[in-house]
């Protein structure tokens, strides 16, 4: 059950060529789940009560979208290609703790898309957001692939904030929905089902490794714009990628289950 923490507040200011919807102080939490459901379409910069938005200058596009959220009757939508928006998560009393992670469902109205998992430093300056994941979307609806879980490692700073950025790489349309920070002693058991898939070596040449290859149903090759290069049915243990050209990549992994999984690959 997804309980919504939110009110709809905020002021809006200008600093450092973005539009930042600001919030009143509020005191670090160490659980939240949110579903955005008491908040409405579609002013720029909507997020709940202790929750922030930065739209950087030039058009970066962040509402609240009623089109088919995953739990009625709202969700996040970031889009605009070169138009980086961030929302931004309350303050959290254990980021670093190394005991909670964050979950939230995503997909894309034409992908593939690109979303950064990361936090912030100063919720007033885009410049300070650090990518802990970047996460390659490509289903279209909020079906049982949309869920991710993503961890925080105990070296980020204690006083930052968890955040979700559009780097503005793909043209692609990103709603989300039903976002928790919890322990991870309530896995439950659809979170169990995933693996832990090795790729090696990384950075690699022209050949990758992958473990467990027989739990793979398909994998899908981007670049680090979002865009599709190839999509490999039923892989073996070993992929050939001699045609790529240097530079990273993601491979996004579907298990025979239906669970998704990206990792961030470089070529040398």
């Amino acid at each position: 059950m997804i309980k919504n923490l939110s009110i709809k507040t905020g002021i809006a200011i200008l600093c450092f060529g973005s539009f930042s919807m600001s919030k009143a102080q509020c005191n670090p939490l160490s659980e939240f789940s949110e579903n955005f459901d008491t908040l409405s379409c579609c002013n720029m910069g909507v997020v709940p009560s202790c929750w922030n938005s930065i739209l950087t200058a030039g058009g970066g596009n962040q509402i609240i979208s009623s089109t088919s959220p995953a739990s009625s009757p709202s969700n996040v939508y970031q889009t605009g290609y070169n138009k980086v928006s961030i929302v931004i998560m309350p303050p959290l009393t254990n980021i670093n703790a190394g005991t909670h992670h964050f979950k939230f469902k995503a997909r894309v109205n034409s992908g593939p898309g690109l979303l950064d998992f990361g936090y912030i430093t100063d919720i007033n300056d885009a410049s300070t957001f650090v990518v802990l994941q970047s996460i390659t979307i490509i289903n279209g609806t909020y079906d049982n692939t949309s869920e991710r879980v993503l961890d925080v490692p105990t070296t980020v700073p204690a006083t930052a904030r968890l955040a979700i950025r559009n780097p503005g790489t793909t043209w692609a349309g990103h709603y989300w929905d039903d976002a928790v920070w919890e322990s991870k002693s309530a896995l439950s058991t659809n979170d169990l089902k995933l693996k832990h898939f090795k790729i090696h070596p990384n950075p690699f040449a022209d050949i990758i490794t992958i473990s467990e290859s027989n739990e793979i149903q398909s994998l899908k090759i981007t670049d680090v714009s979002g865009r599709l290069i190839k999509t490999i049915e039923k892989p073996s243990s070993k992929i050939n990628l001699n045609y790529l050209k240097s530079g990273a990549y993601f491979i996004t992994i579907q298990q025979k289950d239906g669970k998704l999984q990206t990792y961030k690959t470089i070529k040398e």
